[in-house]
């Protein structure tokens, strides 16, 4: 498996910043962004819910709108496709010759599912993902004079 960068906020918080390798990243100013006027009802009722919190916590930037819209978009199709598969029977669909297999709505929630957990990393929405993710209750993580190294 492929290495995760990490953020230059987050390695001055571990103390494996070093200027000669790192870069602190553009800076950019941290918040919610406005909410698309495209997103389905149920995903904008989830940028809402959960909008707010990362921007609390520090976690989303201006500049996260278009991650943090798809994101929200996974969540509310995967929401919409889980109603429609409300039963087992909904999962499997027959064939023309009879066979028993999975049906294509079971395909699409597993594969919105992938894109949610997937999407959900970039903001650590996830139990794994926040333990990795150390934040100050400032906006922006200072970096305490390691940029001076």
């Amino acid at each position: 498996m492929a290495r995760i960068p990490k953020a230059p906020q987050l390695k001055v918080v571990d103390g494996t910043f070093r200027k000669d390798r790192d870069s602190h990243g553009a800076a950019v100013e941290m918040g919610l962004p406005d909410c698309p006027v495209w997103l389905p009802k149920n995903a904008k009722k989830y940028w809402k819910k959960i909008g707010p919190e990362l921007a609390k916590s520090g976690l989303i930037a201006k500049v996260d709108s278009a991650m943090f819209s798809a994101h929200c978009d996974s969540v509310g199709k995967f929401e919409e496709v889980t109603r429609l598969l409300a039963e087992l029977d909904d999962c499997l669909e027959k064939t023309p010759q009879g066979f028993t297999v999975q049906s294509a709505m079971f395909t699409v929630r597993n594969k919105l599912w992938d894109q949610v957990k997937s999407s959900a990393q970039e903001f650590g929405l996830s139990p794994v993902a926040r333990s990795k993710v150390k934040v100050s209750d400032q906006k922006q993580l200072p970096f305490g004079g390691w940029d001076e190294i």
